[in-house]
């Protein structure tokens, strides 16, 4: 539940305004928002308010507002992919692909030094999450810049409504056929003109 919490308190501190802007738009108090996000025993974070949050992160366009919504898919079996509302195209793709590459080094470079002395920390591992949800967020920035430059390479669809009812209304209405076997059996069909 920590991994959650540190996700929600990411998108949170990168918020303008940070958690007294959260604690004011969900109508709590600073000190109770802070100790809820802190996840302190005495405190809990609702599913509602977390959303809420996440929500906020999410309209402010700040750093790390998808990394709760991603977490939250993650334990759950899935994978959260944001819409593409707003187009991300300050950065050319390949720019977001050396963006990621840098990042993908971040996280290789703190998981190699926190493991030098074979065991990984409180500290370190917090360390090591917060560059692999740099990373996500990169990897998701690059994906974005793809289906952009995907989009922008097809052609504009246009709509061509096809007269498929006026064509049947003009259709000569089906003629009868009769089929006459040796032993007398008579099949009547219809026979459409077309």
């Amino acid at each position: 539940m920590t991994a959650i919490l540190d996700a929600l308190r990411r998108g949170v501190d990168n918020l303008p305004g940070g958690r007294a802007v959260a604690a004011l738009r969900i109508g709590k108090n600073e000190e109770v928002a802070r100790k809820e996000l802190s996840g302190a025993t005495s405190h809990k974070l609702g599913a509602l308010d977390a959303l809420a949050i996440a929500r906020l992160c999410v309209e402010a366009g700040s750093p790390h507002c998808h990394d709760y919504a991603a977490l939250v898919a993650q334990e759950c079996g899935g994978e959260f992919r944001p819409l593409d509302t707003t187009p991300e195209l300050k950065l050319s793709p390949m720019q977001r692909v050396s963006t990621l590459a840098r990042e993908a080094g971040d996280v290789t470079g703190t998981f190699i030094e926190a493991l030098a002395d074979g065991v990984i920390s409180d500290n370190e591992l917090a360390s090591i999450e917060q560059e692999i949800a740099e990373a996500e967020e990169a990897l998701r920035k690059l994906r974005q810049a793809a289906r952009a430059v995907n989009a922008a390479g097809k052609p504009k669809a246009e709509h061509v409504a096809l007269p498929v009812r006026q064509m049947r209304d003009e259709l000569p209405a089906p003629s009868v056929a009769t089929v006459r076997f040796p032993d007398g059996v008579e099949i009547r069909m219809p026979v459409s003109a077309v």
